[in-house]
């Protein structure tokens, strides 16, 4: 998956998804708007995980989630190379900026940051130039 967005536009979705989540807001009625994205992206995940274990879900989302702690693992070594990344939807090319438990951070060569599942992650290769001896 490819998103292209702006700082501004990833706020106003995080600030409209907040909105969405009655018991988010319900616990922090007073919201600061120097909230980063990230500490708001932390509050959701543990929100998710809360509903998933009040489904009984939670087993299933640990099995998963040992699948993806090896493929974390294995791209961390990467971060800073240059790498194309095959999902469903496309071919994400740039350089490896953050790897993240379920996630990484591609800065393209125009400089936009896409987040790539690691779900949605089909292959990868390393690009650049190669050096033979």
């Amino acid at each position: 998956m490819k998103i292209i967005v702006n700082e501004k536009e990833l706020k106003e979705y995080f600030d409209g998804l907040a909105r969405l989540l009655p018991r988010l807001n319900a616990a922090q009625p007073q919201r600061s708007d120097s909230l980063d994205a990230t500490a708001l992206l932390a509050e959701l995940r543990q929100t998710i995980r809360e509903e998933l274990a009040s489904f009984g879900l939670e087993g299933q989302r640990d099995a998963g989630m040992s699948g993806l702690n090896k493929l974390k693992q294995v791209f961390e070594p990467y971060t800073s190379k240059p790498a194309e990344l095959l999902t469903a939807a496309g071919t994400v090319e740039g350089t490896i900026s953050k790897v993240g438990s379920d996630f990484l951070i591609v800065r393209e060569p125009g400089g936009t940051m896409v987040m790539v599942a690691l779900e949605q992650l089909v292959s990868f290769q390393l690009t650049g130039k190669k050096v033979e001896r």
